[in-house]
């Protein structure tokens, strides 16, 4: 069943360019009856400067059965990232190959930019720790090609570790205090926090990437995290291809992860994070410096089961969002909804995938030199989907 709908969905993408008719396409990477990858999640696509599609993903983790909600990576230290590439022109994707796999760990959550000298980033955490510690384990790498246009993975010119040192996370937990034992939290949370705060490692640990980093207009390399032992945000910044980094004030929230971040035309950010609180109203803070103070959470029209989501401005000024669109599990729905004024209101929304009982995570979405937009997303755990359309589309059934 599964080889049918595969083949019928490769059967008509192409990068050519479109007309403002409205199209939408879709393909699988890979299929997983003919390529087993075991637990295959997070996934990240760029267009290259020549026009291939490059996307990585996790993977070989063994897979586990549905519901799906105990995540395989957990409790194995030998998964990998893996990677594809589909060049311009062509009607199918190359036969995946490992982007990047530390011995005996498991590497996670990988995520891609382009800068502005067209160097290829790769940015994933390695989590030390597993099965035992995870999420509070992951120690961030990133690595950076200039030689990366082609068959198989890039040639890497750089590869180093980074390990965040951000200021004022103590802080931060003694301002928001009362707001947390408001928000109900326990004695024990409060002593676990207090037990984190403590120990140097839990800070300079457990920082963990998602969504695409951000090229800001200036050149900078903005990485959005958020460390798992605290749920608190903070932005890494590089001017200088990651010989230095400095690092933004911690979002004033706490229980928010794995923000994707936007620029508009006059330099502000805006941040959208994955929530886990009772709240299924998306989170969103703003900056008005570059990304190194963020404002307090506000909440926006959008609801979300506490899945990871990614937020994209398009060159009209759109602001898109790419996420499941329900306040519950499962996450067996995915959408696309877009605002025309920066989020305060949503005009258009379109559903991408609505199979009860599926499973389609962590959506990762660009707009392509041609105005296209392209998003992949992992598939029932089991592979990548890559799915191609326009605004148009979006627009077709909401006008």
């Amino acid at each position: 069943m599964f080889r049918i709908l595969f083949l019928a969905l490769t059967l008509t993408l192409s990068s050519s360019s479109f007309s403002e008719d409205p199209f939408f396409e879709s393909e699988f990477l890979f299929d997983p009856e003919k390529e087993d990858h075991g637990h295959v999640h997070a996934s990240c696509i760029v267009e290259c400067p020549n026009s291939d599609l490059r996307v990585v993903w996790y993977e070989n983790g063994e897979l586990m059965p549905a519901p799906y909600y105990s995540e395989r990576k957990d409790k194995s230290d030998d998964v990998r990232i893996g990677g594809a590439c589909k060049p311009a022109g062509s009607d199918s994707w190359e036969t995946p190959f490992v982007m990047a796999d530390t011995f005996a760990c498991s590497d996670n959550n990988p995520c891609m930019t382009i800068d502005q000298k067209g160097q290829l980033w790769l940015f994933y955490p390695t989590l030390l720790g597993v099965p035992e510690n995870t999420w509070g384990s992951a120690l961030m790498h990133y690595k950076i090609s200039e030689d990366y246009e082609g068959p198989g993975a890039p040639v890497w010119k750089k590869e180093s570790t980074l390990v965040p040192k951000p200021t004022g996370i103590p802080e931060l937990f003694e301002k928001i205090r009362p707001a947390l034992i408001e928000r109900g939290a326990s004695e024990r949370m409060l002593t676990r926090i207090e037990t984190n705060l403590s120990d140097p490692l839990k800070i300079r640990l457990g920082w963990m990437s998602r969504a695409h980093p951000l090229v800001r207009s200036d050149g900078a390399i903005l990485l959005p995290l958020a460390n798992e032992n605290f749920n608190v945000p903070v932005m890494a910044i590089t001017e200088d291809e990651g010989e230095t980094w400095t690092y933004s004030e911690p979002v004033p929230y706490a229980g928010i992860i794995q923000p994707t971040v936007v620029e508009w035309e006059d330099g502000s950010l805006s941040a959208f994070f994955r929530s886990g609180d009772d709240n299924p109203q998306i989170p969103r803070s703003n900056s008005s410096d570059g990304g190194m103070t963020w404002s307090p959470i506000e909440r926006t029209d959008l609801v979300h089961p506490g899945s990871g989501f990614e937020a994209i401005r398009l060159e009209n000024g759109h602001l898109a969002v790419v996420y499941n669109d329900k306040a519950e599990r499962p996450r067996d729905r995915l959408a696309i909804s877009i605002s025309d004024d920066r989020g305060k209101t949503w005009k258009w929304k379109r559903e991408i995938e609505n199979i009860p009982g599926g499973r389609f995570d962590y959506p990762s979405v660009i707009q392509a030199r041609d105005g296209s937009l392209h998003v992949t997303f992992s598939y029932n755990l089991e592979t990548v989907k890559h799915v191609h359309f326009n605004e148009e589309w979006v627009k077709e059934v909401s006008d």
